[in-house]
């Protein structure tokens, strides 16, 4: 099926679904109308769920209200026996946090690497994070190329560090990225709001919510947001764009059902791919400016990204809900890039090679689980329970390129130095059958409990029962099968174990284990599949709630061994397997990472609120040599807000983010050449340093319905890396920026 008959097929269940709910409406409405009361031994139930967790409006900085980002059994922060973060509205308006990039640069212990402008990888625990959720929903697009949506659209992001096998089908020892979307309110709210800052960022963004009929039995939200902004990358512009829209429906007093469409585009210009050069073809330092940018105004890798989803929730009776939930998804991307990735500059402004191609995609995802938690009795206490059972589809397919021809010289930058990106787009065609179709399947059943051992000691214990498959089908020119790859694993079972004992009523204290699993989907050089990760996770430490729990702390001390980790391999071009796919290696066996989290984060006095987080993490191989150096082993991220004055109108915030050293070996040149003119290269190191960054926020209540706020970021503007090695070369990180934002409520 096509991308466009997939999408009308969606649009007309979008309509289909609506309309059922509607009509399914009056009709109850009337039959409680004329229905007699009936006397009932219990008290009404109210559904409560993840919104009881809700963090908008709250002023805060944190939530204690229960999660289910980590084990499913509805735990609050303090409860849960892992450590983790949460990004509430509240900060991420403060802060003007418009992506997911933007805001886990500022989560303890997470550490962003871009690869390139389109390309952003999550770091935790020495690790790359591959596992992602949506409201609490496996979303197998996480970890593919441009995982950065916009934020608009979310409550918060959640984020639990170390294994999370029970909920992700697969433990990874790194950690799970969950991205809450926003629901209907029953009162009415909206809020329009327009921000303008350096290079020319323009946005602006309308969220409105609240009750639809049927006395806010049907309510409904709707979120839009549309941002455009240049770079201090000349050639290089952003084209961002959000749609969010839910409908959510009473069914009586014990059932809830939602329906909702999410739409998340991004269509860049001046895409670079890869790194700026670190070393001139004689072995020295090249220095290149740090806004230079070896690609044209033409160079894109734009992405458009639809999700409809269906919930429901039920309240069985006054122990026991069922809740099940549905998401189809389908991401079409495309671009044509070109860009100075490799070589080694000469003194004459040549030695730059170029890297171009066209690699469109259109992937679907399937997604659906279904759960029963509640509560019994054994030994005279009661204990939590939840079991369940879900599915995770994705298919992936890589139409065929044909690249057409070029003028001379188009393989290379003639110049560096007087380089303005003006270069021919190459010719490209799209062939009537694609290049490969690739499958990944998931399905797993999974049951966890929390028992209370005492009034002081629980423990947390399950399992996940899972089946993973891959399958890759190469296709001719003429559409006929060529070959087909790919593996199944059976019967994987992830256990996990938690205790947690309550030294009073703030403190706790826990340990948990869980074992690590993780099929690969990736292929090395060979265009083979990696063998599978394996490993276990273990973790102790302490958690509370302070300031009349105003304030969730925790601390942590952690191990890790894991085995077969993949990693980029530079040794070959990028994107060089069939269907333009990246190839990885793995870094063997007996990985090791150990560490040591602390993190404080909410509200002081109700007028303060504070996050503050640090993290150590120490990687290494079987033989104790270091691994994974890109990412710093120590990481600090502190921000404080505080208002004050009449009602509390005005708010001044600032904070800062270190981290220390990180560093990767590459090619260097030793200043020698072979016959053809080529370099000749030895092992070399690039390191950035460690670094320090401040950024400030302000802003003013002007009135009950408006708010003028600015925001300034990396505050004394240093240039630095945040990727080192990649391709011989180097990606810089954003200098200072700031911005002025005007928020209306009514």
């Amino acid at each position: 099926m096509t991308s466009h008959a997939r999408s009308t097929a969606r649009t007309l269940t979008l309509h289909t679904l609506s309309t059922a709910i509607l009509g399914i409406l009056p009709a109850w409405h009337a039959m409680a109308e004329e229905a007699p009361e009936v006397p009932s031994a219990v008290p009404e139930v109210k559904i409560t769920g993840a919104r009881d967790a809700t963090t908008e409006g709250t002023g805060s900085y944190t939530t204690t209200g229960p999660l289910a980002t980590g084990a499913r059994l509805n735990l609050t922060p303090r409860e849960t026996p892992q450590s983790l973060s949460i990004m509430t509205r509240e900060r991420m308006e403060e802060q003007g946090l418009q992506t997911l990039a933007e805001t886990m640069q500022q989560v303890t212990g997470i550490y962003v690497n871009y690869n390139d402008t389109e390309r952003v990888t999550y770091n935790a625990r020495g690790y790359a994070v591959n596992n992602f959720q949506v409201d609490g929903m496996l979303n197998l697009f996480g970890s593919s190329l441009k995982a950065n949506g916009d934020n608009v659209v979310y409550d918060r992001i959640e984020v639990v560090r170390g294994a999370t096998g029970l909920t992700t089908g697969a433990g990874d020892p790194s950690a799970t990225i969950n991205q809450v979307r926003k629901r209907p309110t029953k009162t009415f709210q909206g809020n329009v709001a327009v921000r303008v800052g350096t290079h020319d960022l323009r946005r602006a963004e309308l969220d409105v919510s609240g009750p639809i009929a049927y006395e806010g039995k049907l309510r409904g939200r709707f979120v839009t947001a549309k941002q455009e902004a240049k770079s201090f990358r000349p050639l290089y512009e952003q084209d961002l764009g959000a749609l969010y829209g839910i409908l959510e429906a009473d069914l009586g007093s014990s059932t809830t059902v939602a329906f909702g469409h999410e739409r998340q585009k991004s269509d860049p210009r001046g895409s670079t791919w890869g790194t700026v050069p670190y070393w001139n073809a004689d072995g020295s330092l090249a220095n290149m400016p740090h806004d230079l940018n070896l690609s044209t105004p033409w160079a894109s890798w734009n992405m458009d990204e639809k999700k409809t989803f269906a919930t429901v929730d039920h309240r069985i009776n006054a122990d026991w809900r069922l809740r099940a939930g549905w998401t189809t998804a389908d991401r079409v991307q495309d671009g044509s890039l070109y860009f100075g990735y490799g070589g080694y500059p000469r003194a004459d402004g040549s030695g730059i090679t170029v890297a171009y191609g066209r690699f469109p995609a259109d992937e679907t995802m399937d997604v659906l689980e279904l759960n029963i938690d509640g509560k019994f009795t054994l030994f005279g206490r009661r204990h939590d329970l939840v079991f369940g059972w879900g599915k995770a589809d994705r298919e992936t397919i890589s139409p065929r390129i044909t690249l057409g021809a070029v003028p001379a010289g188009y393989g290379a930058i003639p110049n560096w130095q007087t380089w303005t990106g003006d270069v021919p787009e190459f010719p490209s065609t799209v062939g009537a059958h694609p290049t490969s179709i690739n499958n990944v399947d998931q399905k797993a059943a999974f049951l966890a409990t929390r028992l209370n051992l005492s009034d002081a000691l629980k423990a947390v214990v399950g399992a996940r029962h899972g089946k993973y498959t891959t399958r890759t089908r190469n296709f001719s020119e003429a559409g006929a099968p060529t070959t087909t790859t790919g593996f199944t694993n059976d019967d994987i079972v992830t256990p996990y174990v938690g205790l947690l004992f309550d030294l009073n009523q703030q403190w706790t204290a826990y340990t948990a284990y869980t074992s690590i699993f993780q099929p690969q989907n990736f292929r090395d050089a060979n265009n083979e599949f990696l063998d599978p990760v394996e490993g276990n996770n273990i973790e102790a430490g302490v958690k509370a709630e302070l300031f009349d729990r105003r304030m969730n702390f925790s601390a942590a001390v952690f191990r890790s061994k894991k085995d077969n980790v993949a990693e980029i391999d530079d040794s070959v071009p990028p994107n060089s397997l069939p269907g333009a796919v990246q190839a990885y290696r793995s870094t063997g066996k007996g990985n090791v990472i150990d560490g040591v989290e602390v993190e404080a984060s909410g509200q002081i006095v109700r007028q303060w609120n504070l996050s503050a987080g640090y993290s150590h993490t120490r990687p290494r191989n079987a033989a104790g040599a270091p691994i994974n150096t890109v990412i710093p082993r120590n990481l600090l991220r502190v921000f404080t807000s505080y208002r004050f004055g009449d009602n509390d109108r005005y708010t001044v915030g600032g904070g800062v983010n270190w981290q220390s050293n990180l560093w990767n070996t590459a090619q260097k040149p030793t200043g020698s050449f072979n016959a053809n003119g080529t370099p000749v290269t030895a092992t070399g190191r690039i390191e950035q340093g460690s670094i320090w960054l401040a950024n400030l926020m302000a802003s003013y209540r002007i009135n009950e319905h408006l708010t003028a706020s600015v925001n300034v970021s990396n505050v004394f503007d240093k240039i630095y890396y945040n990727r080192v090695g990649f391709y011989n070369g180097l990606h810089y990180a954003e200098p200072r920026t700031a911005s002025a934002t005007l928020r209306a409520s009514f």
